[in-house]
């Protein structure tokens, strides 16, 4: 009897006959047989499908013998020529794929689950442990970069055992020296090899020899352009946009057709194709018409903004509506018709929050005291509710004074957060000026962003003292800290703020 078709299992009970037996004599899709269970049920007779005789279940027409069974591609990977791992319920697996079917156990070093479980020697003990804590003796060769079990050479140097022996051999392919530790070939010739096969793999995904050519040259040029080291690893990413190209085109088409299929965003994704196109005078990029497809998605990004088929979603297809026909007789352009349309976008959300719909005169009220510089940008959207849709709005008067005390308290809150944060590098201390001096005396930040250091002076209290343009402006110190003279460097040394102002 071969020795495969016999199993011991731990219960000893027979599946078929429910007894306790000393040996189980076969297993057999799961279910165990005993000695009488087995000659019962098995005869012998021929394999249905190698011709040879063997021990089959009487019953099961399509059994086939032990050795069919284990002749069947791995039953993971498919893979035909193999030495058989494990046998599974659903067939024989390769050595690489049966640790897969394996159960998880803890490692006893580092505690984690692994299917892969091992005994290393070389670790000076008998402990199970799993691929990470086997290999936690590795490190990085100095001489070929590879993670291996590394020797100390004569010269101090952590080696592998291969630049240790061999120290540097001729690449096999440009008959340069390169450390033994690479194999056969040295770096740059690996890589090379490796980009030009990745570019034959994917030319074949051409049906269209133009198209395979095209992206050859591509290929070639991305290699000089970015290194066939990067270009290797990035190649395959720019297959799709060419691909795409032959299944809409089967050639290189002109720009404002690629722009209006990929559109402007799209484009920017793939800007090295493009550079390329560009280079080669395959394309002739058009700014215009780039520019006009950018405001067109953005203006379509602003209609979908509303709910679809809502009140205020109407309201602003007929404002888009209304612009447009003033594009097509030259009064306005797409990107004043996209400007328009955000803040009124804004107020119809506003609106439709406050729950008035077409917006009202609170609504419009409640939009400009919190973005009051949006005044101008809505006074269209305003006058077009107003005609088109009766609604009794009006621009409020614009208030210098109300909008210098919100300016304010801007300010204020931004000095509040600069004290809280309280670092004390160039551009902390650039801000801090800036926005003191606007807080308390109203110079324009981007002069308190100019400020130098030979225009700064230090008290004994910390305060600063800024003289622009002839006038001294005093500033509080920005923290707990003190400045004194010595924290300044001369203004020969510094053009800007110096970082050891604290």
């Amino acid at each position: 009897m071969n020795s495969t078709t016999m199993s011991r299992d731990g219960d000893k009970e027979c599946d078929e006959c429910g007894k306790s037996v000393a040996k189980i004599w076969r297993v057999y899709r799961g279910h165990r047989y005993c000695g009488t269970c087995y000659a019962r049920v098995f005869k012998r007779k021929m394999c249905p499908k190698c011709g040879n005789y063997a021990r089959l279940p009487k019953d099961d027409l399509r059994a086939i013998c032990q050795l069919c069974h284990n002749s069947k591609p791995c039953a993971r990977c498919g893979k035909t020529e193999y030495a058989i791992g494990k046998i599974t319920p659903y067939g024989p697996v390769c050595n690489a794929c049966a640790p897969h079917f394996r159960k998880s156990a803890k490692c006893e070093l580092c505690g984690a689950l692994s299917t892969k479980l091992s005994r290393i020697s070389r670790l000076g003990h008998d402990q199970r442990v799993c691929p990470k804590c086997a290999r936690s003796d590795y490190s990085t060769c100095e001489a070929c970069e590879r993670h291996r079990l590394l020797q100390q050479s004569p010269d101090g140097r952590m080696l592998c055992k291969k630049c240790l022996e061999l120290d540097e051999i001729p690449c096999s392919v440009c008959g340069k020296s390169m450390p033994a530790g690479y194999g056969k070939r040295c770096q740059k010739c690996y890589w090379e090899s490796l980009f030009n096969k990745r570019i034959a793999m994917d030319c074949a995904a051409f049906s269209t020899p133009g198209m395979a050519v095209h992206f050859e040259t591509f290929g070639q040029w991305l290699g000089r352009e970015v290194g066939e080291h990067k270009a290797a690893l990035t190649i395959h990413r720019h297959l799709a946009f060419f691909m795409e190209i032959e299944r809409r085109w089967k050639a290189i088409p002109d720009y404002n057709n690629m722009l209006e299929h990929f559109g402007t965003q799209e484009l920017r994704r793939v800007l090295l194709p493009m550079r390329w196109l560009e280079e080669c005078r395959l394309v002739v990029p058009d700014i215009r018409s780039k520019e006009e497809n950018s405001e067109r998605r953005r203006i379509m990004a602003s209609l979908k903004k509303l709910p679809r088929g809502s009140r205020g979603q109407t309201i602003l297809e007929g404002y888009h509506k209304a612009l447009s026909d003033n594009l097509l007789s030259g009064k306005t352009t797409l990107r004043s018709i996209r400007l328009a349309l955000f803040p009124a976008v804004v107020l119809l959300l506003k609106a439709g929050e406050m729950g008035c719909m077409p917006p009202d005169q609170k609504a419009v009220e409640a939009y400009l005291e919190k973005t009051p510089g949006q005044r101008a940008a809505v006074s269209g959207f305003v006058r077009y509710l107003r005609y088109a849709h009766r609604a009794k709005i009006t621009l409020p008067q614009n208030n210098p004074q109300k909008a210098a005390q919100r300016r304010h308290k801007k300010l204020e809150a931004e000095m509040l957060e600069l004290m809280r944060i309280g670092e004390s590098g160039d551009a902390f201390l650039q801000r801090w000026i800036a926005v003191a001096l606007e807080y308390f005396h109203g110079v324009p930040r981007k002069r308190g962003l100019l400020v130098k250091a030979q225009e700064l002076h230090a008290g004994d209290n910390g305060d600063v003292t800024i003289l622009i343009d002839g006038a001294r402006y005093y500033l509080p110190r920005p923290t707990s800290g003190t400045l004194t003279q010595a924290h300044f460097k001369p203004a020969s040394e510094a053009r800007y703020l110096p970082s050891n102002l604290y």
